[in-house]
């Protein structure tokens, strides 16, 4: 068994193929169960990380296991429209680094970016408590982490921390002269959407309203809260909307064209921004096309909001050294773990196959290595005459 992965990512591929891949809490229990009658025993266990930036799936299988169990994956989900080089493949040291350099923020498109490691680490205890993760994967994703803390600790990879969110802000910021006066509307409630609103309120902008499929309140300060509207508000809140922030979990787009274009026109063409930060997207493509609609995609910003990007740069580097050579330390520390975990359980085995004659002899003998040689000997004759 060798640990193994494979993904999809913004370096091979566009958010539009990014969205046709997507392993979630809910697919991936389905997915398991999947994988189990295909593969059985040649994988101990898996578990997906989709993000705006990736989806990869790491797991502990059969040497070279990875391509046939993302030709079942790409079979399972359905997904037969992206090109076969957009995916990639990592084995053993190098998978390690990979998931680190994910986990510590350097392999994202915002360098250095700080929400990865909280969506790494739910990814992980998502899998573990489905019994999807199981211990010999765990072993991989703890030496991550620890790996992660070392690299934030000796580096400023962290410092002057950018985030979606923050890149949302930095955006409107650049559009409008004066974004307090703007009326803004989120779609979706979740920890994302409460990022925004927290970016928003730092910098003086009140004006915010949102939408959600339930009615979850928003807490931001205990002087500020978002109570959102229904899903079928949505119509009434876009004509009011001058910026339009998109970050709800969903399969197929909540924004239409239809509903944009309707909008303007109750809006008199007053311009709207529309900011889609959801893989899948939120926001249907085709809006680019209208006049007064400037659309952009979680692609679209990362593009163009890279502050600081020389100095983070810098820390990359930095960062990346320390991983290869703790990656490497980690997996000598794994390797002598499996061993000495294969030698225990070899001894446990071989003990409960003793006699209380045997044990005793065991027990009482001086030279513990000795013993055990002469019993596997007479176990070995033994077999031989029977």
């Amino acid at each position: 068994m060798e640990l193994q992965l494979f993904g999809i990512n913004y370096k091979t591929s566009n958010v539009s193929e990014r969205e046709q891949f997507i392993i979630n809490e809910s697919n991936q229990i389905l997915l398991d169960s999947f994988l189990k009658r295909k593969f059985k025993d040649k994988i101990d266990s898996f578990f997906g990380l989709s993000t705006c930036n990736r989806t990869e799936v790491y797991l502990v299988a059969e040497p070279g296991l990875a391509k046939d169990v993302l030709d079942e994956t790409i079979s399972f989900l359905g997904t037969k429209q992206i090109p076969s080089e957009s995916f990639y493949f990592l084995f053993n040291q190098d998978a390690l680094i990979h998931m680190c350099k994910v986990a510590s923020g350097i392999d994202s498109q915002v360098l250095g970016e700080q929400e990865i490691l909280g969506q790494f680490k739910k990814a992980i205890r998502i899998a573990k408590n489905n019994n999807i993760a199981k211990p010999k994967l765990l072993t991989y994703t703890k030496k991550v982490i620890e790996i992660v803390k070392k690299v934030r600790t000796k580096t400023s990879i962290g410092l002057n921390p950018l985030s979606v969110s923050g890149l949302s802000l930095n955006l409107v910021k650049n559009i409008f002269e004066d974004p307090q006066s703007q009326n803004i509307l989120i779609l979706g409630a979740g920890s994302l959407a409460h990022a925004i609103i927290d970016e928003l309120i730092k910098k003086g902008i009140t004006n915010i309203r949102a939408v959600n499929r339930s009615i979850k309140k928003i807490s931001i300060t205990e002087e500020f809260e978002v109570i959102p509207s229904s899903l079928d508000q949505l119509h009434s809140e876009l004509e009011k909307a001058d910026i339009v922030i998109a970050s709800a979990t969903t399969d197929l787009p909540i924004i239409g064209k239809g509903s944009i274009e309707h909008a303007l026109k109750i809006r008199k063409n007053k311009p709207m921004l529309l900011i889609d930060l959801s893989v899948p997207r939120n926001i249907e493509e085709e809006i680019k096309n209208i006049e007064q609609a400037y659309l952009f995609s979680i692609d679209d910003i990362e593009k163009i909001t890279q502050d600081n990007y020389g100095q983070r740069a810098i820390e990359a580097e930095k960062a990346l050294n320390i991983i290869v050579l703790e990656s490497q330390v980690a997996l000598i520390s794994i390797k002598e773990k499996n061993f000495k975990d294969a030698i225990q359980y070899k001894l446990e085995h071989f003990l409960n196959q003793l006699s209380e004659e045997e044990i005793e002899r065991f027990k009482s003998a001086e030279d513990l290595k000795q013993m055990i040689m002469n019993i596997a000997i007479i176990k070995s004759e033994d077999r031989e005459y029977d």
